[in-house]
């Protein structure tokens, strides 16, 4: 199987369509599972996105940085975040480094396979719309941040995740790994992946109750790392259970994709928080509620 040609590329569509080339990225396909009006208003409305918000900007600050400390050593650390205009205060550079310098230490060293490559493959599946199985072409889209060689020979595929960490957001995160362990499988040129790890510099220990996420470290397996006030990195070997319940999701929310169902799944506080469209969907609801629903 072929990576995407350009002439693909350019043809293709977030917009899901049978009859043409649609891109799945790892970003339309977790937006998609989190909320499909979401993802409407994302990738198929044609209504203007939002600008990055200065989360997104320092996410994506944290992400360079990360990448130079993988290549070049943790020590570059501070150099590049001056470069790229990380405030040199920031929480995630007194994490990074230390749980950088653990896990090479723990595992040997680094050695790097690649660092936030995008990968952009051609893909034809069978999915199932109104009791018919249709073929669609699919370019699947993914920019995996790390791969590193695991000591015993196999592929750890390495996420980094800015803002604090839970349980919660472990398991989807755990999904966004399993998508792009099927975009490499796909390739067929990649070894064996055995481990996801999972790097959180801003992660911070609960006190109020038990964190649960720490618990996370007495499961078979696994391997945990912290940083001296802040961050946490998980490293865990990739499960047959995590695998099987992805492709069996993903079949669903294929055919729900290509059957153009967009409904919304509210949440008075993840929708009023971190939504750009709640006040649309809010009006929405409340429309509905008084049987005045529109168009």
């Amino acid at each position: 199987m072929p990576y995407a040609t350009s002439v693909q590329i350019e043809n293709s569509s977030y917009v899901p369509n049978i009859d043409g080339i649609t891109r799945i990225s790892k970003s339309s396909f977790m937006n998609f599972l989190g909320c499909p009006r979401q993802f409407w208003w994302n990738y198929v409305s044609d209504v203007p996105r939002p600008p990055p918000s200065e989360a997104m900007i320092r996410g994506g600050q944290v992400h360079e940085v990360m990448e130079h400390g993988l290549l070049r050593g943790p020590d570059v650390i501070q150099e590049v975040a001056t470069d790229v205009g990380l405030d040199l205060l920031d929480p995630a550079l007194e994490s990074m480094p230390a749980l950088l310098h653990q896990i090479a230490n723990d595992l040997g060293s680094f050695e790097i396979v690649e660092v936030e490559k995008k990968h952009q493959f051609h893909d034809k599946m069978t999915v199932a719309l109104e009791s018919q199985e249709n073929v669609a072409e699919i370019i699947w889209v993914g920019m995996i941040d790390g791969i590193i060689r695991h000591p015993d020979g196999g592929l750890i595929l390495v996420e980094l995740k800015t803002g604090n960490m839970g349980v919660g957001k472990l398991s989807r995160t755990r999904k966004e790994l399993c998508f792009y362990k099927m975009i490499l499988e796909k390739i067929g040129t990649y070894d064996d992946i055995t481990h996801f790890m999972y790097i959180c510099p801003d992660y911070l220990i609960e006190t109020e109750k038990e964190d649960k996420l720490l618990l996370e470290a007495d499961k078979k397996g696994k391997t945990m790392w912290l940083g001296t006030h802040n961050g946490i990195a998980l490293m865990e070997p990739v499960s047959s259970r995590s695998i099987n319940a992805f492709h069996k999701g993903l079949n669903v929310a294929l055919s729900n994709l290509f059957s153009h169902q967009y409904p919304m799944k509210w949440n008075d506080f993840f929708c009023m928080q971190w939504c750009d469209y709640n006040m649309a969907c809010q009006e929405e609801r409340f429309q509905e509620e008084g049987g005045f629903v529109g168009e």
